[in-house]
């Protein structure tokens, strides 16, 4: 038995995944068991009609979600893995070989995991985020916009790596609050987890790698900063304070479009967020090197 803490879950997995721990890191209020199931143990998705709620590509394979008018839902990816999530969000049931490939279980442990979170009510961030000298920093950007290329930086400076590319945001405490993602990054592949203080490379994907990085226990927490990235061709590179409001995060925010009904809820977390710490936009050509990004990030987030 595992325990992987991940976007405010508390996993308790059979199935041996990256990142997992022998013993739990603390108790969560949102607890999930992940169990292996045989294929015929699951719903059938011809069975009855289930909405489809997302559809990807990932690694050359596709992915599904589709939910039962019941609220259980079934993900499959390919040929190669299928999971079912009862309706109370509870358990998450998983059918993959003897032991799942690198690209099921990176669509396990990322999508399907932060799906789920979503569904317990978390607020997703298109973000990732490293706690350094100055607390926890989010880095925001959209896909392929440099956000895990910076915090492997700060990484290797010495900073805990908190999230990779999806932070997790709930305000249970009356306090915004940031729940960490597992010890796992996607990298270009020639850096390696040395470079960042140590850890394992898990699998190599085209020109990119998906490592697991050696991390102690981190703790949910509030941000002590946000950094907004843009990368433009031409661009002069600065990093400067901005007025924000909701608005400012809410195109980075991760959701499904079917639930509508978490808006608000989105508006009023990312609210509380800018409220409370300071949001920088850094502005910079995709051709400046990472540590000229970092330094630019330390230098006004330490003046903050």
């Amino acid at each position: 038995m595992g325990y992987l803490d991940a976007y405010g879950l508390g996993v308790e997995t059979e199935i041996n995944l990256p990142g997992a721990q022998a013993s739990p890191v603390r108790q969560r209020n949102h607890a999930v068991r992940l169990v292996r199931a045989a294929a015929e143990e699951l719903p059938s998705l011809f069975a009855q009609p289930r909405y489809l709620r997302n559809f990807q590509v990932y690694d050359g394979a596709p992915y599904a979600m589709l939910e039962a008018v019941e609220g259980d839902v079934l993900f499959a990816y390919g040929r190669t893995a299928l999971a079912h999530l009862s309706a109370d969000r509870r358990v998450l049931r998983y059918v993959a070989g003897a032991e799942p490939g690198p690209a099921s279980q990176r669509v396990l442990v990322d999508t399907i995991l932060w799906t789920v979170s979503l569904l317990h009510g978390f607020v997703l961030l298109h973000a990732s985020a490293i706690c350094g000298d100055h607390g926890l920093v989010g880095l925001v950007a959209r896909m392929g916009g440099g956000k895990s290329t910076l915090a492997a930086e700060f990484v290797r400076r010495g900073a805990a790596l908190f999230s990779d590319d999806i932070v997790a945001l709930d305000d249970g405490d009356g306090q915004v609050v940031a729940y960490p993602g597992p010890p796992l990054m996607n990298l270009p592949s020639p850096l390696t987890p040395e470079v960042l203080g140590g850890g394992s490379i898990l699998a190599d994907f085209g020109d990119e790698r998906w490592v697991q990085l050696d991390r102690v226990d981190t703790a949910a927490q509030a941000f002590a900063a946000v950094v907004i990235l843009h990368r433009m061709a031409r661009e002069h590179p600065r990093c400067e304070r901005i007025e924000a409001t909701s608005l400012t995060l809410l195109p980075h925010g991760v959701s499904l479009p079917h639930l509508e009904d978490h808006a608000r809820r989105r508006f009023d977390i990312f609210g509380g967020v800018v409220a409370h710490a300071p949001i920088f936009s850094l502005h910079a050509d995709p051709a400046l090197p990472p540590s000229d990004l970092a330094d630019l990030v330390e230098c006004q987030v330490a003046a903050a």
